[in-house]
């Protein structure tokens, strides 16, 4: 498994395409976007609203791909709604893509359609962006946020582990304090990633995109 951690739908960027660009192309992409609040998406239509053709996020996921020659129906779509086969999908696709929105919800959706295993036994290429990176992680911390009342750690998949991420990292005093401390708390290093910033993991090499800082403990 080659895993990529990312803050955002932006890695068509020259931050970005120079390193990532034998990893991206030509590939079976399947999109899951599972870390979406209970009052985004309930179902099938509303779901739509928001990721389908047209929908509110669909665009600014897509763009990035288009950028690398894809076009729009080469990718394929999780829908947690729309009553396939979503293990068959994983297992037709060589890249996953998790989309960004709350960690902890897309963990316990995967759990929930039975995904967890196969997401896990993936062996082709997994990227995400904020959420979608953080939930790779075997643990991470949450720094709060419009989304999070306070800080805390959490359990990830355990795609990746041996490191922690700030994602959409802007050098706050909050940010600093947070990720220090998770480095502290969870002896790991914890790599803060700006909006041009992210990680390439390839075996036990990892190679930092962009604007990405480390804190050690």
């Amino acid at each position: 498994m080659i895993n990529v951690l990312l803050n955002y739908y932006n890695f068509d960027g020259e931050w970005a395409r120079p390193c990532l660009e034998k990893y991206v192309v030509n590939q079976r992409v399947l999109i899951i976007p599972l870390a979406f609040r209970e009052s985004q998406a309930w179902d099938n239509d509303s779901w739509q609203s928001v990721y389908g053709k047209g929908g509110e996020k669909y665009q600014s996921i897509i763009s990035p791909f288009l950028a690398y020659g894809y076009a729009e129906n080469d990718l394929d779509w999780l829908n947690c709604y729309d009553g396939r086969n979503h293990v068959e999908q994983i297992k037709n696709a060589t890249l996953l893509f998790f989309t960004g929105g709350m960690p902890e919800k897309a963990i316990k959706r995967i759990d929930e359609l039975g995904m967890t295993q196969s997401v896990k036994n993936f062996d082709g290429i997994v990227m995400g962006a904020s959420a979608g990176a953080m939930l790779q992680l075997g643990v991470y911390h949450i720094t709060p946020d419009e989304d999070y009342d306070r800080y805390e750690i959490c359990r990830g998949l355990g795609l990746v582990n041996g490191l922690d991420l700030e994602v959409h990292y802007l050098a706050t005093d909050l940010q600093l304090e947070c990720s220090l401390r998770a480095a502290n708390e969870l002896c790991l290093p914890v790599y803060r990633m700006r909006h041009e910033g992210g990680l390439l993991i390839d075996g036990c090499k990892i190679t930092k995109l962009g604007g990405v800082e480390i804190v050690k403990p």
